[in-house]
């Protein structure tokens, strides 16, 4: 049952307490029933919350986690529709908000595991997968909040886990990347068997740190720890580019715009920058003006693909327009988080709201267009 059906037809979101296989007892459910019927209209409810003063963009809605991390919250991911929102943390639970009456609906926990490393929504948004440190995925059920699959990583060592989780958007296909071996592998979600895998030749200890598909699906992006990023063909899986990224400060993340003609790129050197896909060269670099760690944790297009957000761990998301000419990009605009404290991870939702996981245990959401 897809979420669009529960929202058309003010369904219930009960997750009621489910438990794990045998395998897993140690999994719980803890749950909140919240009416979908309040979720309406996404883009007309945000915007009623959405909050302007002398041009300064102010967080209009804070969602805190589960429980105390340190860490905080390491991976957002909103549906398909913007309806919804999953906040991955370090403590080992996942969240699950209405995106429009900012509740949360349910919370899944992993067992004993160092942490939920990274969430992605299916395409019809009726799965959510969750990855942690300790080489395991979970694909857990929108609607009821069962656990449907336990994923293993086969190259993955104890402590390292999963790096990144990206479904193709055209496909029954789940790439996930661990953080030590270099390789991302591909299942099917039906089958739950690994299909194809892919090795960065570049990558050795440091690990695949990202990965994503194309909107069509045609591509896969990855970026590893040694500073490269690599275009793949889907669905024969053999290389197609090597970006290397130009301050060798190793790839955090990467993101295609809307249109699949870009990829963006978050260094480790308080960089970004923007790849022509066709034609595997650098378009443009995204200066990032932040004075802490100087790292591009994560980087995020918006729906209409005029704007590249970036988060930096001295706690700010920086804002550029790609619709701006030269090979050096000023930031548009900066948020910056309540305390300073790092941020982990940016998406935009259908409806153009940023939201921001932060390290304080925190996700913002904000309006910034």
């Amino acid at each position: 049952m897809s979420e669009n059906y529960l929202e058309r037809h003010g369904a219930t979101r009960a997750w009621g307490t489910h438990r794990a296989p045998a395998r897993h007892r140690h999994y719980r459910v803890a749950v909140v029933a919240v009416l979908a019927a309040a979720a309406v209209c996404a883009a007309t409810a945000v915007a009623v919350i959405i909050a302007h003063r002398g041009g300064a963009v102010r967080p209009v809605a804070t969602l805190p986690d589960s429980g105390f991390s340190i860490g905080g919250v390491s991976s957002v991911a909103f549906s398909p529709s913007g309806t919804m929102l999953a906040t991955g943390d370090n403590d080992g639970s996942t969240s699950l908000w209405t995106a429009t009456a900012l509740r949360r609906v349910g919370t899944v926990t992993d067992p004993a595991s160092d942490g939920v490393s990274a969430v992605a929504f299916s395409p019809d948004g009726d799965i959510v997968a969750t990855g942690d440190a300790d080489g395991q995925v979970y694909l857990w059920d929108v609607t009821t909040g069962g656990q449907i699959a336990s994923l293993s990583d086969p190259g993955s060592i104890a402590g390292t886990g999963i790096s990144a989780l990206a479904f193709s958007p055209r496909e029954t296909m789940l790439a996930t990347s661990d953080g030590d071996g270099g390789s991302t592998y591909i299942w099917d979600i039906v089958t739950k068997r690994v299909i194809a895998m892919v090795i960065d030749p570049g990558s050795d200890l440091d690990g695949v740190t990202s990965v994503a598909f194309s909107p069509d699906g045609a591509t896969m992006a990855t970026g590893d720890g040694d500073g490269d990023a690599y275009l793949w063909n889907v669905p024969n899986w053999s290389q197609i580019a090597t970006l290397a990224d130009p301050g060798s400060g190793g790839v955090n993340s990467v993101a295609f715009s809307p249109d699949g003609a870009t990829l963006a790129v978050g260094d480790g050197n308080g960089h970004g920058y923007l790849w022509d896909v066709a034609t595997a060269r650098r378009t443009a670099t995204l200066d990032d003006p932040g004075t802490g760690a100087g790292v591009v944790s994560s980087v995020a297009f918006n729906p209409s693909g005029t704007t590249v957000a970036g988060g930096d761990r001295d706690g700010s998301a920086y804002l550029w327009s790609i619709t701006s000419k030269g090979p050096l990009l000023l930031p548009s605009a900066t948020v910056t988080v309540p305390g300073g404290k790092a941020v982990n991870s940016v998406g935009f939702s259908s409806a153009g709201v940023l939201a921001t996981g932060s390290s304080n245990g925190s996700t913002y959401l904000w309006r910034v267009g």
